[in-house]
């Protein structure tokens, strides 16, 4: 580099991050908690993820809201407080938590006309199989049992069908009116339900922060009044994950970087070099978020998490370069350690760039922003700390003596049956240990909720008699009405089994919105009952032929009541069964059966029975699917560390000619080793636990390239021996982290790189 370039570079290389850092702060940046965007899109059908999203969103943007109390009075009435505290919130739609007094009189009003087109099955089989006596039974039983609450129109429904199709329309949540408001049945104690619909993204920070004070400002308030506020819905989770990613964040960071100073003065016993050091990775942590924020709009917290290991990494190039000035003149440290800082540089970029490749939008995420971090880094060290320390003296360190005399005392690897049959041995063990292995790829090892918060949403489901499975199945057809026809068929065939207790119930929209041919069939079929029962029915009650007359008018009048899928979109009585059309386009159309209960392995293969034939009809496991597609990418990711390792080894083949083993032996050994440990540890292997091996191949390169590069002097035996230990301070402590994507990348991390310092003195050339 000419002169001239040297004096140019240090200003345009300031004059870069002051132009990037403008361009990604100038407004705030956004954060992103959601551990399911680590995950990649879905690559399933179009049809299967909006069915997906049309399922998740009645959970993720509602929150149940249940006080309880001594006694009904006090507990209805802080009711309305609670409602007026979130509805005046901005990101709260609404707040459902009574019905008014008209209700009923809409359910009549908008539902009654239909109820001679919309039959239940049960009516509909016996009036298929001509059963019409019970139905004239039914209407007697009715009118004459003291005990019946259900008034029937013997004009205008002699047989009650409104009555049926009434009580069809029930929600399945354990929720009864009293006086107007949603109280829980079955309850040690009075408790009623307020239902909160949310505006605003639950994964977002500023409508975690919103949502979840005022939870536990009305919490507390009630809490003095002896009352108590349980809460259900994503947003808890979602909040739960991000306080805990800020935790370790702060956690991993400070740790990281008090360990890091603390060893640091012990070594160099001056605050200046720690500072020196600290400046390129404080320049490669902010240039790495300004980046990342440029390209993805957003930072994943557990990128930041991910990337306050950096610090271990970054601090490489510094500490190299600080041993180095220790020894020579500024100039002269640099330039004797540059082509082990570029080859270092392009091998971590290597290790670190194939998880670009990877299909994870998280990993992605880490991927750039870990690579712009080192490369960031490095070119700080190299522009800005020979300016920074041009009047530093040279002072050799004492420390840097007594570790290379260690280094020197460790006995080499040699090449002989003894040292190549022990090898083996630990190679061919290890390999069968984690052949043996059971993968960890279910997606519920990325759960982050605590033990509380669980326990907590499964007993407000218990009360509720709800749950969240994540479990339907799917029809597609060309027209909506064809989809109703084969969800009926379909229901009819699964009753029996949850008859049986061999699935759990189910709810369908076939139960609600009939078909436009089994509307007018439904109609057909009630027109035979009147015609073989009406007289005889009104016989029996006293009724002369001109009522009879009225209600066979009725009944024809109601001939060309038929029922719209816009128009049942349009009631209100029809808002908690929305959910269930997925779909109802010009030339395709979606519905979902969607259970109320888990499907265990016995249930899902008694549906597989049913639905295997009907190309139409697919089980949706959301879980399974997402677990799949951690197993079918963990494969994919082990071909990429793999593609990583080669392309490393070939650049350094290049190099080093046959001496390449003595510097890609320790990480490609530690690694190895590393699974091992992680195997026996945990049972298995997961993608995160293949994505540290990354990291250890990256770090355990620059240990055997500087070692091979500097003929194993004692200021770089130091830096190495520095640059491992703050990266085991920086990746050791994501081993204790609550986070399991962070646990599993630390433990192969903290392994990993303590195998690859111990075997590097071993394999590197001793001094003679």
């Amino acid at each position: 580099m000419t002169p001239t370039l040297k004096k140019l570079a240090l200003p345009v290389w300031l004059a870069l991050l002051a132009s990037l850092y403008f361009c990604a702060f100038h407004q705030a940046p956004t954060f992103d908690s959601s551990i399911m965007s680590l995950l990649p899109h879905s690559q399933q059908q179009p049809m299967v993820q909006r069915a997906i999203d049309k399922t998740s969103a009645g959970f993720s943007n509602r929150m149940l809201l249940l006080l309880s109390g001594a006694s009904d009075v006090q507990v209805q009435g802080e009711l309305s407080g609670i409602a007026e505290a979130f509805q005046s919130l901005e990101h709260v739609t609404k707040v459902q938590w009574r019905v008014d007094d008209d209700y009923l009189a809409r359910f009549h009003q908008q539902l009654f006309p239909y109820r001679f087109a919309l039959l239940d099955n049960k009516s509909r089989q016996a009036l298929r199989s001509g059963q019409f006596d019970q139905f004239e039974q039914r209407t007697l039983a009715k009118l004459y049992s003291p005990l019946s609450a259900d008034k029937i129109d013997l004009i205008e429904d002699p047989f009650g069908f409104f009555t049926q199709l009434r009580q069809q329309q029930k929600s399945d949540v354990n929720v009864q009116f009293a006086q107007s408001f949603l109280k829980v049945k079955d309850t040690k104690q009075p408790t009623y339900l307020l239902l909160v619909t949310l505006s605003g993204d639950p994964y977002s920070l500023d409508v975690q922060k919103s949502i979840i004070d005022a939870l536990k400002k009305q919490q507390q308030w009630l809490n003095d009044e002896d009352l108590t506020l349980h809460a259900s819905g994503m947003i808890l989770h979602a909040d739960a994950g991000a306080q805990q990613a800020k935790s370790e964040i702060s956690t991993i960071g400070i740790g990281s970087l008090l360990g890091i100073t603390i060893v640091l003065l012990m070594v160099f016993r001056h605050v200046k070099p720690i500072i020196l050091m600290l400046i390129p990775v404080a320049i490669g942590c902010i240039t790495a978020i300004a980046v990342t924020i440029l390209i993805f709009g957003k930072v994943h917290l557990i990128t930041l998490a991910f990337g306050a290991g950096l610090v271990g990494v970054s601090i490489d190039y510094a500490l190299h370069y600080i041993c180095e000035r220790r020894y020579n003149s500024a100039q002269k440290g640099l330039s004797s350690i540059l082509p082990s800082l570029v080859l270092g540089l392009i091998s971590s970029v290597l290790a670190y760039a194939v998880q670009i490749f990877a299909p994870f939008p998280g990993l992605q995420q880490m991927a750039v922003f870990s690579v712009v971090g080192l490369i960031s880094s490095w070119l700080t060290v190299v522009f800005l700390l020979p300016v920074l320390t041009q009047r530093s003296s040279e002072s050799p360190i004492p420390l840097a003596t007594t570790l290379n005399a260690w280094r020197t005392e460790v006995p080499r690897f040699k090449m002989n049956l003894a040292t190549l049959t022990l090898l083996l041995f630990f190679v061919s063990g290890s390999v069968f240990v984690i052949a043996n292995g059971n993968p960890q790829d279910d997606v519920r090892l990325l759960q982050t909720s605590p033990p509380s918060l669980l326990k907590q949403e499964n007993r407000i489901q218990q009360m509720l008699g709800t749950s969240n499975s994540t479990q339907f199945v799917l029809l597609t057809c060309d027209s909506l009405d064809m989809c109703l026809q084969n969800e009926q068929l379909l229901t009819e065939q699964l009753i029996p089994l949850v008859n049986m207790n061999k699935i759990p119930p189910f709810q369908a929209l076939s139960e609600h919105l009939s078909s436009t041919p089994v509307q007018l069939e439904n109609y057909q079929l009630v027109a035979q009952l009147y015609r073989a029962k009406l007289q005889s029915l009104y016989s029996k009650l006293g009724l002369n032929e001109a009522q009879q007359q009225k209600a066979i008018l009725a009944f024809e009048a109601a001939q060309v009541n038929q029922l719209s899928v816009k128009q049942w979109q349009k009631m209100e009585v029809n808002e908690g069964w929305q959910d269930l059309l997925v779909t109802d386009d010009v030339d395709s159309s979606a519905t979902i059966v969607r259970f109320t209960g888990y499907l265990n392995n016995e249930a899902k293969n008694s549906l597989e029975d049913i639905i295997s034939t009907r190309p139409n009809i697919q089980l949706i496991d959301q879980v399974a699917n997402i677990s799949n597609v951690l197993q079918t990418y963990r494969i994919q990711i082990s071909q990429l560390v793999f593609a990583a390792y080669m392309a490393v080894l070939l650049l350094l083949t290049w190099r080093y000619r046959m001496g390449v083993w003595r510097v890609i032996a320790p990480p490609i050994l530690a690694s190895l080793f590393a699974l091992a440990a992680v195997t026996l540890i945990e049972g298995g292997v997961n993608i995160f636990h293949l994505l540290g091996l990354i990291l250890v191949l990256g770090i355990g390169l620059d240990m055997g390239i500087f070692m091979t590069e500097s003929a194993s002097n004692p200021q770089t035996w130091l830096a190495v021996t520095l640059s491992s230990l703050t990266s085991l301070l920086a990746f050791g402590l994501l081993t204790w982290s609550q986070t399991p994507v962070l646990h599993h990348f630390g433990l192969t991390v903290l392994i990993g790189l303590s195998l690859v310092w111990l075997m590097t003195p071993s394999m590197c050339k001793h001094d003679k």
